[in-house]
């Protein structure tokens, strides 16, 4: 899902001036009137959230900290910046302490709600960008059969042809017939060049090993203890 700012608050005027000020600055909007409303709207997608979350501390209903809790415990990572009339330091303690981003007393000044909307935004884009890569390596994993993933983790973890082959107690040409269907769904010229995507996802070679094969896996750390 693209980043998308996301509006809670049940003052309408409110809702306004915020869709307006965030739209004129080039982001896109989405307004929810209360936060059963926003999680009604998004509770079956909340993992795929980017973006920002502004709500509202004080509205009927859910306030701002009951959604924020509910968000933690469904381990939600949008971030949040709360809104609030009232701006008692003991509720800013808390909400920063359960991971807010910020929190701003109304009449909130536009620019800094923008400035920082834009860190966080940076922020955001690029953890899309890793989730989309994450996403287009774990896919081309899944296309793997039973015997190319053994092979890819025999690979990874070193061995060439002819000691994969022995191995598994295949051919050679096996092998190597193998490692070239493999590469081709994984949609890589080379095992190194789709190493390099799969660790700029922001993932590391044991974890990957784990999941080809976890008792070659295991070996691998029993050789290393």
């Amino acid at each position: 899902m693209l980043p998308q700012v996301q509006i809670v608050d049940d003052d309408a005027d409110v809702r306004n001036g915020l869709l307006i000020l965030l739209e004129t600055a080039g982001y896109p909007v989405q307004c929810h009137a209360s936060a059963e409303a926003f999680w009604q709207a998004m509770a079956e997608r909340l993992d795929e959230l980017a973006g920002c979350l502004i709500v509202d501390v004080r509205m009927p209903g859910w306030s701002g900290f009951e959604l924020q809790r509910r968000l933690v415990e469904r381990h939600c990572a949008l971030p949040l910046i709360f809104l609030t009339g009232h701006g008692e330091l003991p509720d800013a303690v808390e909400a920063m302490r359960l991971g807010a981003s910020d929190f701003l007393v109304k009449p909130v000044d536009g620019r800094r709600l923008l400035e920082r909307i834009e860190q966080i935004w940076q922020s955001e884009m690029e953890r899309c960008r890793l989730a989309a890569l994450q996403m287009e390596v774990r896919n081309g994993m899944r296309r793997l059969t039973g015997r190319e993933r053994q092979v890819l983790a025999h690979a990874l973890d070193g061995l060439q042809n002819p000691a994969i082959a022995a191995a598994l107690q295949l051919s050679e040409r096996t092998v190597e017939a193998h490692r070239s269907r493999l590469l081709l769904k994984l949609d890589a010229p080379s095992l190194q060049a789709w190493l390099q995507r799969y660790e700029k996802a922001g993932l590391v070679r044991p974890v990957l090993l784990a999941e080809l094969s976890p008792s070659l896996a295991e070996n691998r750390m029993g050789r290393n203890t």
